[in-house]
């Protein structure tokens, strides 16, 4: 890849104007994504904003939560509605979000305070979830047809007020993020308020005191007074997650607010951050000597060898991971910075994976999860996981962008979740996990997987020359090295079936050893650990074959 990059390969006068000036080895870098160049250029500028706010959070807290409500310090449950800990995030969230968008901040209020009001209004309703629905996905549609609202367009008199739409004059762009908020808040106080035809308050509300885990925090409900406007807004823009993500959802929110995560710590946020800078500067390395995406968007692929282009194709797709990686660790960074504690995307390396389902459930993370709450399990889970699939992919691409090539994307990802379902069930049988080449079978799969997996993904997110790159690879001459690639793959992944039974083994031993802490303490053990056919070539009958999780 470095030598297919140099400047010395006749192709580099073609996509050079694309390359911007580097400061690593005396060599052009590769910048001509605009999200990592956007990013990238406004980090010096978020990073302040981000230490500002987590400075001025935890001295709020010191100096004026501790003397002010002492109450609710030493007894958290004792207050209900707008958290004393919120008090700043909100005020600061507001300045924020005027900052950033402007007079459009306006619009942001409208779209989140029609929403809170159909929550409060039709919450508890069997109906309520079809209308919260069509609402945030009218939104989203019209926040693409019109680009944003331009007041001009609205009326001419105010025009000028288009001149102050603040530093992302786009707003639209990021409300996506926006918008499932705005579903968790609706949906968390829709299944409150249904638990209360069920419980009494009184055992509802026992259950928020003292969360022992993160599953906790998102299934109990917080309190009824909790959901007000107040919180709602504050979580809404809470500054760090703000843009990007990850998404938490909003009783998990809360109930941190109330009691902070023991999961963070100093020495762990320190040691995160490190990791962060080692993968901004891996990062660097890779602009500055593999021109992947500037010579994807130039898509003249004739010269190239199908080797090449396949290298290309892959560098690519990790330039996509590494990319989303480095943009939500950074926003993750500042959130436990600031005591909250959110689920980590991108948990697997993208070169480790085999599984289209392990794959979906690793990369965006919090998405997935997001996704199995509000979407998957309303919508029957397992019992209607064939059609279920569909429509969650089907809305995933019109999440993201209302395209046709990410539609496509989507359902193509659909129809691969069929053969390695099909393939679960049929072999996950004993009379196949008991053959001695049970592994191989595995492997021979998994290599089709990752094949198909790579194109798919490339027609989603890769460039417009991704057809013209795929014909390439597949032509006669490209015949050669797809099978060698295969037999590479197939051996490639022995060693990640090896790597999933060290985890395997890790995890067992932790088990084991919090057995013999039971047995001197007396404390309830935990649920024995289980693998999935995801997770290991040893596959069980627990796997669950839609691929989304329950």
């Amino acid at each position: 890849m470095y030598q297919a990059s140099s400047p010395k390969r006749p192709e580099y006068e073609g996509y050079k104007e694309e390359l911007s000036e580097g400061w690593m080895f005396g060599r052009m870098m590769d910048l001509s994504d605009g999200q990592w160049d956007t990013f990238r250029s406004h980090l010096p500028a978020f990073a302040s904003l981000m230490f500002l706010y987590v400075a001025m959070n935890w001295v709020f807290r010191l100096a004026v939560v501790r003397r002010v409500s002492r109450e609710f310090l030493q007894t958290p449950t004792k207050v209900r509605g707008f958290l004393p800990t919120l008090w700043f995030p909100f005020l600061f969230a507001t300045v924020f979000a005027i900052i950033l968008s402007g007079v459009s901040t306006v619009f942001i209020l409208a779209f989140t305070g029609v929403n809170f009001i159909l929550a409060k209004r039709f919450g508890g309703r069997r109906w309520a979830p079809a209308v919260f629905w069509v609402f945030n996905m009218a939104v989203l549609f019209a926040n693409e047809y019109y680009k944003g609202y331009e007041f001009g367009r609205m009326l001419q008199s105010l025009a000028w007020l288009d001149q102050w739409r603040g530093v992302l004059r786009r707003w639209d762009v990021t409300f996506n993020i926006t918008m499932l908020r705005m579903m968790s808040f609706a949906m968390d106080y829709h299944w409150r308020v249904r638990q209360e035809d069920e419980a009494s308050v009184q055992q509802i509300d026992a259950l928020v005191a003292n969360p022992k885990t993160e599953k906790d925090r998102v299934e109990r409900s917080c309190f009824a007074q909790d959901y007000c406007f107040t919180n709602y807004w504050a979580y809404l823009l809470y500054p760090p997650l703000y843009l990007t993500g990850p998404i938490i959802t909003f009783n998990s929110f809360v109930s941190q607010m109330r009691y902070p995560s023991p999961a963070i710590s100093t020495r762990h946020t320190i040691l995160y951050g490190l990791r962060l800078l080692a993968s901004a500067l891996l990062m660097e390395l890779i602009l500055h000597t593999v021109y992947c995406v500037a010579i994807s968007k130039w898509a003249q692929w004739e010269t190239f060898s199908a080797y090449e282009i396949s290298l290309f194709g892959y560098m690519r797709l990790s330039f996509i991971w590494l990319k989303l990686l480095i943009i939500w660790r950074f926003a993750r960074f500042w959130a436990m910075a600031d005591g909250i504690d959110t689920v980590e995307n991108m948990r697997r390396c993208m070169s480790n994976n085999y599984s289209l389902q392990q794959f979906w459930r690793d990369w965006h993370c919090s998405y997935n999860k997001w996704l199995v709450r509000y979407v998957y399990i309303p919508l029957g889970g397992r019992k209607t996981s064939t059609w279920n699939t569909f429509v969650i992919f089907t809305f995933v691409a019109l999440w993201h962008d209302l395209t046709m090539r990410l539609l496509q994307w989507a359902w193509i990802i659909a129809l691969l979740f069929l053969p390695e379902g099909l393939a679960t069930w049929y072999f996950g049988k004993p009379r196949w996990t008991s053959k001695p080449y049970f592994r191989l079978l595995c492997s021979l799969g998994g290599t089709v997987n990752i094949m198909a997996m790579m194109i798919a993904n490339l027609v989603g997110f890769g460039d417009e020359g991704v057809e013209k790159m795929l014909a390439k690879i597949f032509s006669r001459s490209g015949f050669a090295f797809l099978a060698v690639a295969y037999v590479i793959l197939n051996m490639y992944l022995q060693v990640m079936f090896e790597w999933r039974e060290y985890e395997y083994r890790k995890e067992y031993a932790a088990h084991e050893a919090s057995l013999s802490q039971w047995e001197m303490t007396d404390t309830a053990p935990r649920a024995p650990v289980t693998r999935s056919a995801s997770d290991s070539p040893t596959l069980t009958k627990r796997q669950n074959r839609s691929g989304i999780g329950e």
